[in-house]
């Protein structure tokens, strides 16, 4: 409020509640995220498969180091007594992921790749318990994209998460902790056998 000229009471006029405005706020995260993730994407060419996907993977940190409170705002600890509404931020949330699924998908696609162990470790347990992903996205075809898409985003977002929160050695700094990351993102690449 005070970055605009406001009081913080003035916000309401445009707000209905608190949650309201936690709720734009996370949105316009989300999608801030999302619109630095197709940019990165597009940034590439459309056979490159592993660059699409490291370049999405570097997006998502220079996004969370660019913007911390946002990336707590949406990744970090619940706001007390607020519950975000699924059906305003669910889609929304789920646009970023897209980014990342559909590099994996037109890789598999275009024959690019090695799916095959993921394939293989799609147990009626596991794609039970990627269900509700599979019908969001959409993949009932390909249920074994979501768990490499849920998987591998994991690995990403633990490592940013990580040095986001300062769970890594104080000594460290953004540039060693980069070279992890980095590290992470070209054995990605070369697990899934894109490069």
């Amino acid at each position: 409020a005070r970055e605009m000229g406001m009081t913080s009471p003035a916000l309401y006029r445009y707000f209905a509640s608190r949650d309201d405005l936690v709720t734009a706020l996370i949105v316009d995260a989300y999608n801030s995220l999302a619109d630095d993730l197709e940019a990165a994407r597009d940034a590439c060419e459309v056979d490159d498969h592993a660059g699409r996907l490291a370049a999405i993977a570097y997006a998502y940190r220079d996004w969370a180091l660019a913007s911390p409170q946002e990336y707590a705002l949406i990744f970090g600890v619940p706001i007390p007594e607020y519950e975000a509404p699924p059906e305003i931020t669910g889609p929304i949330a789920a646009r970023s992921m897209m980014v990342f699924l559909g590099v994996l998908d037109a890789a598999q696609s275009s024959g690019r790749g090695d799916f095959s162990d993921a394939q293989a470790a799609m147990t009626p347990t596991l794609q039970a318990q990627l269900q509700p992903w599979i019908d969001k996205f959409q993949y009932h075809d390909k249920p074994e994209l979501v768990y490499l898409a849920l998987s591998n985003w994991g690995l990403i977002h633990g490592l940013v998460s990580l040095e986001i929160f300062g769970h890594f050695d104080p000594d460290t700094s953004r540039e060693n902790s980069g070279v992890l990351y980095r590290t992470e993102i070209a054995m990605l690449a070369k697990r899934l056998k894109l490069v």
